[in-house]
């Protein structure tokens, strides 16, 4: 697998390629009653959560509005590979006159050690990202490293992979400086945050 994968690499090239915009759907997995849509919440600095929105999704607010850019592209076929970022436009004023723009601000799972729970924000820029895919009908997922389950003290063979995982779940935690009910990755089951539910992230095209 890992000279599949270096080959992979050799015939990619960067590619910042945009899609969207999306609203991302939030459903959960065991709890019918979690049916809303994520929203750009204030956790910091120019730093974003995505927050629970129950409802409908209200597709003419920007806060609701997301992009998957794709990373990578194989430079001989132009296939896009299905690897990419989950991105947010931040509005910005650029002066006294008032006028808006935006900057791209990739989504990061901030690695929490004292928890296996770990809260999903948005950044400036894209020098930084968690590396998501995007399956055929929208759900966002992450590849599955090595299972170590059953490591012994012998080489395993065949090395066993974890396939894709979408550990995503709804909680109530701490979003930067601020208490919200949120999106995190749990790493390993169950989340000792005993808020978390359960849920799927699905980006689904707006229609405009």
């Amino acid at each position: 697998m890992l000279s599949t994968l270096l080959l992979a690499c050799a015939a990619t090239v960067t590619a910042y390629n945009a899609t969207g915009p999306y609203g991302l759907h939030i459903t959960g997995k065991e709890d019918s009653s979690i049916d809303g849509y994520a929203g750009a919440c204030h956790a910091g600095a120019a730093i974003e959560g995505l927050c629970f929105i129950s409802g409908e999704l209200n597709d003419t607010t920007t806060y609701q509005q997301f992009n998957f850019n794709y990373s990578s592209y194989d430079s001989t076929t132009g296939e896009v590979y299905p690897y990419g970022w989950l991105e947010w436009e931040l509005p910005l004023s650029t002066g006294t006159d008032g006028e808006i723009t935006s900057v791209p601000s990739a989504l990061q799972i901030d690695l929490n050690l004292g928890s296996n729970v770990n809260v999903a924000l948005f950044y400036p820029g894209y020098d930084s990202y968690t590396s998501l895919q995007k399956s055929e009908n929208g759900t966002l997922y992450i590849p599955g490293g090595v299972d170590d389950t059953q490591n012994t003290d012998t080489y395993p063979n065949p090395v066993v992979y974890q396939g894709n995982l979408t550990n995503w779940y709804l909680c109530y935690q701490f979003t930067g400086g601020y208490y919200y009910q949120s999106i995190a990755w749990v790493n390993s089951l169950p989340p000792q945050n005993p808020t978390c539910a359960p849920v799927d992230l699905t980006l689904e095209t707006l229609g405009y």
